[in-house]
């Protein structure tokens, strides 16, 4: 070849001998060659940096001036943001290899954005070598009140502190540790969560750390507030009432009635996609927008291809009811409904044809281990499912109904969603009390998130976002009912709400589908013609008055109406919607050893048991509702939760629990009888048994009567419509002693003096009176608020102190004595067809009250056009 014919001579060497080596290029050598390329980007590169320089950084006055903090003041009014330069506090910073040579100084700052109240705001800055402002690299909002005024900020070191007050009134300290969040411990806390958590800080605050805060609620406000630090510790004095924060090492606070904390529990981030969907949402070079844009295509294109799937396949949705029951089958468990409790219902009647085997009946969940059921009564859940949607008859909507009589709804506001006006947050679990997790049986999903409408919160008395007119709600009442109604154009909270959670308006009202005629359910953009298929949940009202939670994980606002319909519902309410953020969750918790085993291992698909967070020595086991539920973080609800949630917990009910009894114990001994008894309705109001007050005296009886104050009142003079339920005679009624027995708030409460509203049934002795030990009968309230009476059986003599043993061992905490027995009878001895007696002497009657239930709230609320509600709904308190 030609290339090898010159070989010889292009390796001859001038003047004879060996030809050099090949040349070597030290890599330590800068070649003129090498160097040119290396160049060739630097121009552009210069250029770019140039232009960087330009549009980002601080404004020509902010660069020349000489102070710094009035330099960063003056850089953040470009951006919309007013301070006082004594308003920007330098924070101590550690550089790492990460950052520029050039300083980066971090600062903290109170700012104020047009007529907003001031919020606090950490800057990032670039600094030159001689001290002067280049840049604001970034600036995070790491307060974020709508409502609230941040005031007096105080920055040591890399510790701050400020106050968050409304007027004249400080209403609590934040604490913030710019060192960072304490790290995340648990067991549900793994490496994924661990770096989630990780990059949501960096979003926020600008470090993966985050930033260590801790709050501190005065109560009552107070109105004169001094804060210092300490080398250890944040000193607060509010009023004159001083109290101390140990920070170096971080310690709880100790009991103070005055200054209390209330710093949630760090709860987990959701599931990657929708963690990363919440990230891209806050990213604002993406934003809320094109989330919504991207979620619309997605879930347009998943339609498509489960059509076209089910049309190629046939398939009914009946392979995906056997998996997603996990072999509990409706048919097998359906039970006719009780006359007398009316529960269950009748079935829904299926809308497709043929019906699946099934489908619409209601199954009992009475022998299922992971539900929680009240002694002596029926399980107040049942479950089923139906499907609504003609073009998709392979998609069921899942539901299950519990009857609010025996259940309690409660909201929880999350640790992150929803923040009140004044920065406030909820805990995020349910409350770790045991008469509250001995009776938890169930939670579930909340709304939409508050970006997404801002749709109005309140739990327990705290109110997190105010109402919104004509927003569909579901509201706990202070007696325990759970109410479905539209609120009216009023932000008024009515007294006797507990909680309330709203979300859009109203899906389902007087059985007709979307009467305010709103066009965005969410899932797509504004504009979207088609409303998106994807998981969505409600909760609505039947007309027999029973509350069901829907379910499905392809379906549109549509098909999930039609569903409320098929079950009767009378007012049904959107709520959240998406993969990961709607399910519900059964549960039951108790000391460890307490709860049922079931004899083969778990199921980790759906079932979950292990040691309940936050409270020692005890457990719980719980379930999801369906088995392929795509519930994010289950279990969910034992754990903290960042986004509002209901739980549901049981309510104490008569008949109750037998009473332990003595091995030679009589059979009915000790169980307690509602029947042939004055109920007037159910729940039962009256129980009673009988019970020997001393096993040596077998023959010496006390007949116990148990009383649910929850549905009964004291019939007020001149009343001829009541169902009386228990009369006690009008001597007694008036009665001697010191003390009292009231009928308050639906409890039975014993006291020196009359609380305010309750009424008066009667007054005796307690054992604080030398009188009580010749008492014949005795009364007492126990931890439910249910009174209990006890008094020996004709021709029996049982001492006083058996007496109180007696109610003691039945959980009384106050008891009252009588010198003999109590005037009382149970019958229809006054049934109402007559006026009561208002005269002296005359009877006190306990008569039946309807007690706790679902109901409706603002019935009046007007069906108003979209002109007149939607813009009352599109204003906005923080998200803007």
């Amino acid at each position: 070849m030609a290339g090898e014919a010159l070989a010889p001579a292009a390796l001859a060497a001038p003047g004879g001998g060996l030809p050099p080596g090949p040349k070597r290029l030290s890599p330590f050598r800068l070649e003129p060659a090498r160097l040119k390329r290396g160049l060739r980007p630097l121009p552009l590169l210069l250029l770019v940096t140039w232009l960087i320089q330009r549009t980002d950084g601080a404004a020509e006055v902010a660069r020349v001036e000489t102070d710094l903090n009035r330099a960063v003041a003056l850089a953040l009014a470009e951006r919309g943001l007013r301070a006082e330069p004594s308003d920007v506090h330098f924070v101590s910073d550690e550089h790492t290899l990460a950052r520029s040579p050039v300083i980066r100084p971090r600062a903290l700052v109170r700012a104020e954005r047009g007529s907003d109240p001031a919020d606090i705001y950490l800057v990032e800055t670039r600094v030159s070598p001689e001290g002067h402002l280049i840049e604001l690299t970034n600036v995070y909002d790491v307060s974020d009140t709508s409502a609230a005024d941040e005031r007096d900020l105080i920055v040591r070191g890399d510790r701050a502190a400020w106050m968050i007050g409304q007027d004249n009134e400080i209403s609590s300290v934040q604490y913030a540790d710019l060192r960072g969040e304490p790290p995340p411990v648990g067991k549900a806390w793994n490496a994924l969560s661990r770096a989630q958590n990780a990059l949501t800080n960096l979003q926020n605050t600008g470090q993966i750390s985050g930033i260590g805060r801790r709050n501190f609620k005065f109560d009552p406000p107070a109105y004169k507030v001094v804060l210092g630090f300490s080398d250890a510790a944040l000193l607060i004095d509010a009023d004159g009432h001083r109290a101390r924060v140990e920070t170096d090492p971080p310690r709880p606070l100790s009991a103070d009635p005055h200054v209390i904390e209330q710093t949630p529990t760090k709860a987990r981030p959701g599931n990657l996609v929708t963690w990363a969907v919440d990230r891209m949402r806050s990213a604002p070079w993406f934003g809320d927008d094109r989330m919504q844009w991207l979620k619309a295509v997605a879930f347009d294109g998943v339609d498509h291809f489960q059509r076209l799937m089910g049309k190629v396949t046939g398939d009914d949705g009946s392979d995906a009811v056997k998996a997603e029951l996990g072999g509990m089958t409706p048919t097998a468990t359906t039970t006719p409904t009780d006359p007398e409790t009316g529960w269950p219902p009748a079935p829904m009647e299926p809308l497709l044809d043929p019906a699946l085997p099934g489908e619409g009946k209601w199954g009992s969940l009475e022998k299922d281990p992971f539900v929680g059921k009240n002694e002596g009564l029926p399980c107040p859940f049942v479950f089923s499912f139906i499907r609504s949607d003609r073009a998709r008859i392979y998609s069921q909507i899942f539901v299950t109904l519990w009857d609010p009589r025996q259940v309690e709804l409660h909201a929880m506001s999350g640790t992150v969603e929803p923040r009140s006006a004044t920065g406030e947050t909820g805990s995020g679990l349910v409350p770790r009390k045991p008469e509250v997790m001995g009776r938890y049986v169930a939670a579930f999903n909340g709304g939409f998130q508050a970006v997404h409408g801002e749709f109005g919160m309140m739990a327990d008395k705290v109110l997190y976002l105010p109402p919104k007119p004509y927003a569909a709600t579901v509201a706990e009442l202070s007696d325990g009912s759970t109410a479905f109604g539209t609120w009216p154009e009023q932000e008024q909270v009515p007294n006797d709400i507990v909680s309330f959670r709203q979300n859009m308006t109203a899906l389902v009202q007087d059985e007709a589908i979307n009467p305010y005629k709103r066009h965005w359910w969410g899932g797509v953009p504004p504009g979207w013609t088609e409303e998106a298929r994807t998981v969505r949940s409600g909760l609505c009202m039947t007309k027999e008055g029973f509350i069901g939670y829907f379910y499905g994980s392809s379906i549109d606002p549509d098909v999930l109406a039609l569903a409320m319909q098929r079950a009767r519902c009378t007012y049904g309410i959107h709520l959240d919607m998406n993969p990961g953020h709607t399910g519900l969750e059964f549960y039951r918790a108790a000391k460890v050893g307490s709860l049922p085993e079931l004899n083969r291992p778990l199921d980790d698909v759906w079932e979950a048991r292990g040691p309940l967070p936050g409270m020692n020595d005890w457990e719980f086991m719980g379930r999801r509702m369906i088995r392929l539920m795509a519930l994010m973080n289950f279990p969910r609800y034992v754990n903290a939760e960042s986004r509002d949630f209901f739980y549901l917990t049981l309510r104490p009910l008569l008949p109750g629990a037998a009473v332990a009894r003595a091995p030679d114990a009589q059979p009915d001994e000790g169980k307690w009888r509602v029947q042939g008894l004055p109920q007037q309705g159910f729940p039962y109001a009256v129980a009673t048994t009988t019970l020997r007050a001393n096993p040596a005296t077998p023959d010496a009886h006390v007949t116990i009567a148990r009383f649910d104050p929850k549905f009964l009142r004291v019939a007020q003079p001149g009343e001829s419509s009541a169902k009386g339920v228990m009369e006690i005679r009008a001597s007694l009624a008036e009665g001697i002693g010191n003390a009292g027995l009231y009928l308050e708030g639906g409890r039975f409460v014993i006291a020196d003096s009359a609380p305010a509203s309750s009424a008066h049934v009667t007054r005796g002795f307690t054992d604080r009176e030398p009188a009580w030990e010749g008492a014949t009968s005795a009364l007492g309230v126990d931890q439910d608020g249910m009174l209990l009476y006890a008094a020996p059986n004709a021709g029996a003599h049982v001492p006083a102190e058996q007496l109180r043993t007696l109610l003691i061992g039945l959980g009384c905490e106050r008891t009252l004595f009588f010198l003999r027995p109590l005037g009382m009878a149970l019958g229809d001895v006054w049934s109402g067809s007559d006026a009561l007696d208002a005269r002296p002497g005359s009877s006190v009657w306990l008569v039946r009250s309807e007690g706790p239930r679902a109901q409706r709230l603002f019935p009046d609320t007007p069906v108003v056009l979209p002109s007149r509600w939607a813009p009352l709904q599109q204003k906005r308190v923080r998200y803007r």
